[in-house]
């Protein structure tokens, strides 16, 4: 029996800075799992369901399945990652709510950079008799 698919799409496209903050982020798991994260990160737009099987991703990453298993549970308990669907008793999954909190954090600082461009410059002019001293002199 299959689950119906939930289908969330996120309106951000991975990015370098997304990259760099989520690598930062995992900078104590095991490398494996930032491996399987970038993975589903990138083999489909944000917030869409990865359908690809697990096995397939052990062999596009040169790990082994035990490896990626382990990976997605762990990466799935801390919402790295998330189950989209189950069809039967294949699981399929999708980037999970830590790594919309990233581009949201990201977005909120592209933002707040932009907003900060935007703020006009305020320049203190001279006023009085400035000039007119210097010319006494």
């Amino acid at each position: 029996m299959s689950t119906p698919a939930m289908h969330q799409e996120h309106d951000a496209d991975f990015t370098q800075a997304l990259m760099h903050e989520i690598l930062l982020r995992t900078a104590g798991a095991p490398g494996a799992d930032f491996r399987v994260l970038a993975f589903y990160a990138t083999a489909a737009p944000l917030g869409q369901t990865v359908r690809i099987v697990a096995k397939s991703v052990a062999e596009g990453l040169k790990l082994s399945e035990p490896t990626v298993s382990k990976s997605i549970r762990r990466l799935a308990q801390e919402g790295w990652l998330e189950l989209s669907y189950r069809q039967g008793p294949i699981n399929f999954y999708r980037v999970g709510p830590l790594v919309r909190q990233v581009v949201e954090c990201l977005q909120r600082r592209e933002g707040e950079d932009e907003a900060a461009e935007d703020l006009a410059t305020v320049h203190h002019l001279p006023f009085g008799r400035h000039g007119q001293d210097d010319e006494d002199e």
